[in-house]
């Protein structure tokens, strides 16, 4: 087995841990936008970023090359718009079904919950968000590190007003904010792939808000950080 076939191969293989299917069609009802995306998130995914052609993904998506080119100018764009299209992905399924009124604890357990079954759907995004890519690392980098700004910016604002409420504990948001996403995303990373996720959300949702709850009848005020 030469070296392109054996990556190919342990690629499809670590897919398979995390219960999902390489090389799975994109659905004929998404638009031909989405199935550009979802057929070349898989190849990223699975493959090296050298082994991933614009001929591949224009097949997989069951869309000619030049329309390909219409909604991405180069290899490189499509990679870059994987990672954006997931970001603001995420975001708008949490604005749409949130209340914006709810109980802060309601608001931070449904965030939790947001979090892990977006990750279980597209645990492709995840692997790929997780891995480097020595081509790009400048432009790579800029949308992980705001993907990851954002991140820290909610959480920390939602344990920080739980804080200031009194229904959470005094605690070093920002502390509190990095566990809370780094333990989603190891949890659905090594962990969640054999696991039912309704299971995960009750047990992780639990654990993220109980750890914070304030049980004393006093109010705290916000930890200032060092």
């Amino acid at each position: 087995m030469n070296q392109s076939s054996t990556r190919r191969a342990a690629a499809a293989g670590y897919n398979d841990t995390l219960g999902g299917n390489a090389l799975a069609p994109a659905t004929p009802q998404t638009s031909k936008r989405d199935r550009i995306i979802e057929s070349a998130l898989k190849l990223f995914a699975n493959e090296s970023y050298q082994a991933v052609t614009m001929d591949r993904v224009a097949e997989a998506a069951g869309v000619a090359k030049g329309t390909l080119y219409l909604y991405f100018q180069s290899k490189e764009d499509l990679y870059l718009g994987i990672l954006t299209d997931g970001m603001e992905s995420m975001v708008r399924d949490y604005q749409a079904s949130v209340d914006a009124n709810a109980d802060v604890k309601v608001r931070l357990r449904h965030a939790v919950t947001m979090s892990v079954e977006f990750y279980d759907r597209r645990r492709d995004l995840l692997r790929l968000m997780m891995t480097e890519e020595p081509r790009m690392p400048e432009a790579r980098n800029r949308i992980r590190d705001e993907w990851r700004d954002r991140g820290v910016k909610f959480f920390s604002s939602l344990i920080d007003e739980g804080v200031q409420s009194g229904a959470f504990r005094a605690v070093d948001s920002l502390m509190a904010t990095y566990a809370i996403m780094g333990s989603i995303r190891s949890v659905m990373l090594f962990y969640g792939a054999h696991q039912p996720v309704d299971r995960i959300v009750d047990e992780l949702g639990e654990m993220m808000v109980r750890s914070l709850v304030n049980d004393a009848p006093a109010t705290h005020r916000k930890v200032a950080r060092p």
